[in-house]
């Protein structure tokens, strides 16, 4: 291993591919066998296992992404941030990364005719979340773009909104997002790991626009919800691996639901409008003995969900928004290879049954409280939704049933 101080460089003692001779079958440029030079693997929940009910909330995903023949790792220090980058390939053999960071270009590391490497970049970055300051290590540029968009009708926009009975524009309260904190936490690309994309077509992941009628053929990328990430300098396979976990926080893969519990209409208890579709009338099974039991009939209507996910490497900075491209009413790897992308990894896809997560009260004296994706709107136009909030007094122990 061959270190250089200053921007810190770790060459890493890894044997050559047995051929160095370019793909032509890729346009990447990377030598043959590398034109998707790293692997991504799914390491929690179970990577590609159908497996279910499990609780929307408070489950890991972990990602890992190894680049088995990586040459170099590169620490690159600047003014208010630090940034960090794996070197994929070097077909000169000799290393120069005057090109990395892209903002604040430093001095070649060797007597190079120019550089020429390809690289990922990532930060290894303890915890990100919304309801803290970022440490300021990471892609600045990609760190103040997660900062949360204020509404503008029409727009693409890195957080969704609605419009409530009032008329007002609220943004939708879950997942949690930290509004204009600067804390690398939010829908679009991670500040700790550029390229990564994750997909999923549900609840705020989709785009509407205020009114919740769906804007056809475009995604959110959940990528900016990572937490943590991390770096294993030399794997048993013999490159460096980078590990990025999410720490799922509610609403984040649930779907939304708009509920009209004060209803005129003959027949019908409820009104529900899920996931932008048509308002649909349902009955109570029984009256609702008290307001848990209500938020469990309400949530039967549309749990378990069955989710799929996702997630892939694209080179350089990836998109807030990924198209349907394709026009085939999926988003894949496809739709960001014909947006222009150059994919650096296979596409994993995990699908899981998920179980809409209710608490339930343990005591007289709990305190109960509808899901925050569960949102009270009316949707009759008799100027009430019959709006439950939190009842109790709160402080009382909950339990989870384990789903069956």
């Amino acid at each position: 291993m061959n270190c250089r101080i200053g921007l810190t460089l770790c060459v890493l003692g890894v044997a050559a591919p047995a051929s160095s001779a370019p793909d032509q079958s890729s346009a990447a440029g990377f030598p043959r066998g590398q034109s998707r030079p790293v692997t991504l693997t799914i390491e929690s929940p179970d990577a590609g296992v159908y497996r279910g009910p499990l609780a929307l909330t408070r489950w890991p995903l972990t990602l890992r992404l190894e680049a088995r023949h990586g040459l170099a790792l590169l620490e690159a220090s600047e003014t208010d941030t630090r940034r960090e980058a794996i070197v994929l390939h070097d077909p000169d053999g000799c290393i120069d990364m005057r090109h990395f960071p892209l903002e604040q270009p430093g001095l070649p590391y060797e007597d190079c005719a120019g550089p020429d490497e390809r690289y990922v970049e990532f930060t290894t970055e303890r915890f990100n979340s919304f309801d803290r300051e970022d440490e300021r290590a990471g892609n600045p540029i990609l760190r103040a773009a997660l900062i949360d968009q204020p509404f503008e009708p029409g727009q693409l926009l890195n957080k969704p909104y609605l419009r409530d009975d009032r008329g007002r524009i609220q943004p939708v309260p879950r997942p949690q997002t930290g509004e204009a904190l600067l804390d690398g936490y939010g829908y679009g690309a991670d500040d700790d790991l550029p390229g990564l994309v994750i997909l999923a077509d549900i609840g705020g992941a989709r785009v509407f626009d205020e009114n919740f009628d769906l804007v056809p053929g475009v995604v959110r990328n959940l990528a900016g919800f990572v937490n943590t990430v991390s770096v294993e300098l030399r794997t048993r396979a013999g490159g460096p691996a980078v590990t990025a976990t999410m720490h799922v926080l509610a609403g984040l893969f649930e779907p939304l639901a708009l509920f009209d519990l004060d209803v005129d209409a003959q027949g019908a208890d409820f009104l529900r409008r899920l996931e932008s579709g048509p308002v649909e009338a349902f009955g109570f099974l029984g009256p609702p003995a008290d307001d848990d039991a209500l938020f469990r009939e309400l949530m039967s209507t549309y749990s378990p969900v069955d989710l799929t996910l996702r997630a892939v490497l694209v080179e350089g900075a990836a998109p807030t928004f990924v198209h349907d491209a394709n026009g085939d009413g999926r988003y894949t790897e496809r739709d960001l290879a014909l947006m222009g992308y150059v994919l650096l990894s296979n596409e994993e896809r995990l699908r899981l049954r998920l179980e809409v997560d209710a608490l339930i009260t343990e005591t007289s004296q709990g305190r109960t409280c509808p899901p925050r994706s569960l949102i009270f709107r009316d949707l009759d136009g008799n100027g009430s939704s019959g709006e439950i909030g939190c009842s109790g007094s709160g402080g009382a122990a909950r339990l989870r049933r384990v789903p069956r």
